[in-house]
């Protein structure tokens, strides 16, 4: 799981995410510390962003 250089794909922050805990252990989630956008940690990959 990659979190430099990790674009929101809801806002567009270029803040590093923070991982997404449930009971203790680390899920594949980030969560975006703009907007609180919560999302498979992939999608925050430039690299699989649609350009709009």
């Amino acid at each position: 799981m990659k979190r430099a250089g990790a674009v929101c794909p809801n806002c567009g922050s270029i803040k590093t995410p923070a991982k997404e805990k449930m009971m203790g252990q680390d899920t594949q989630d980030l969560i975006c510390v703009d907007c609180d956008h919560t999302a498979w940690w992939s999608d925050f990959q430039p690299e699989n962003q649609k350009a709009e």
